[in-house]
């Protein structure tokens, strides 16, 4: 049990954390004050490392480094209370932990035209991909994956699309037909489970994006890989025989398999990051950021004026409703 701690003390020992970042973590061990202040420093300093990441993400990363002994759903609960305390009282910043299933519907709305302009302005990107020889996208098997690589591929204005388990005909008709319209060499970038669903998921995906566009295009998986186990003391996970897919992947690849989650987040976007780089003619990618900035420009003054137009168009209308009122 955690210990009970005072709204005040917790904002108090909060801005000590924010002040000492990097150096000590008194304050951390203050705010819990038993067993949990180690997993809870432990926590913070990984969680600095590697962020954004999910919970998932950091969980594996302190199972691996021993701060926890186990994948036991007991264990990440009760990582999940100490980071959701430190996280509301800021020890933890929000944006560290990256939640990429659940969203907000809602329609745009603008205050003017004004406002609408910014918008555009802050929305507006050069299509640096135009003049580009090839074209590149990401796929990754989880929603939750997918928060942590989508700072990598925003930089880069590269599709990254969310399998979320088997492709429905609509999911790999929708890749297959855009496909189908480009001209350019096609690299596709899976990132993964390692595990006989994640395998076949992929596999099932490729195959049916291949038959429904009739094309060429080549497929790589950045993660999970072989290599993976070795590198980063990956958690084997024993293959269930029971699952009808067990069979082939036993064959292939052995009796242990792993979740992506248990890499890096930091380690996936920078695969990610290197594979995107490899495309990249860099001068003519220069020269066409050069060309956004200038059209970015003339959209900041465009707004300006807008502004200017409805300040005074509002001065106007003021004065115009006070002398009806004479």
């Amino acid at each position: 049990m955690m210990s009970e701690t005072t709204l005040e003390e917790c904002m108090e020992w909060a801005a000590e954390c924010a002040n000492a970042r990097g150096g000590s973590n008194d304050p951390i061990r203050r705010l819990f004050r038993n067993k949990n202040g180690a997993l809870a420093v432990e926590a913070y300093n990984t969680i600095e490392d590697i962020q954004p990441a999910t919970l998932r993400q950091l969980f594996y990363q302190l199972v691996s480094r021993g701060a926890l002994p186990s994948t036991d759903k007991v264990h990440y609960d009760r990582l999940g209370r100490i980071l959701t305390r430190m996280r509301e009282i800021d020890i933890v910043p929000r944006t560290w932990i990256v939640d990429h299933i659940r969203m907000t519907l809602k329609p745009s709305s603008w205050s003017g035209l004004a406002d609408f302009a910014e918008t555009v302005q802050d929305a507006y990107r050069k299509d640096l991909w135009a003049r580009q020889g090839e074209y590149v996208e990401v796929l990754c098997e989880k929603d939750a994956i997918a928060g942590t690589l989508q700072p990598t591929t925003n930089a880069y204005d590269v599709p990254l699309r969310v399998c979320r388990g088997y492709a429905s005909v609509s999911f790999a008709g929708e890749i297959a037909d855009q496909w189908a319209e480009i001209e350019k060499p096609i690299f596709a970038y899976y990132i993964g489970d390692h595990d006989p669903s994640g395998m076949d998921l992929e596999r099932d995906l490729r195959e049916r994006i291949y038959r429904y566009c009739g094309r060429d295009f080549e497929w790589i998986r950045l993660a999970v890989v072989p290599e993976d186990f070795e590198e980063f003391n990956l958690l084997r996970l024993a293959v269930k025989k029971s699952d009808t897919r067990a069979k082939a992947f036993l064959k292939a690849h052995g009796p242990y398999g792993a979740e992506v989650d248990a890499l890096p987040p930091d380690v996936l976007r920078a695969r990610v990051e290197e594979a995107i780089q490899s495309h990249i003619d860099a001068e003519e990618w220069n020269r066409l950021r050069l060309v956004e900035e200038a059209e970015q420009e003339t959209l900041r003054q465009f707004t300006e004026r807008l502004r200017e137009g409805e300040s005074e168009s509002s001065f106007d209308s003021d004065a115009d409703q006070q002398g009806g009122a004479e």
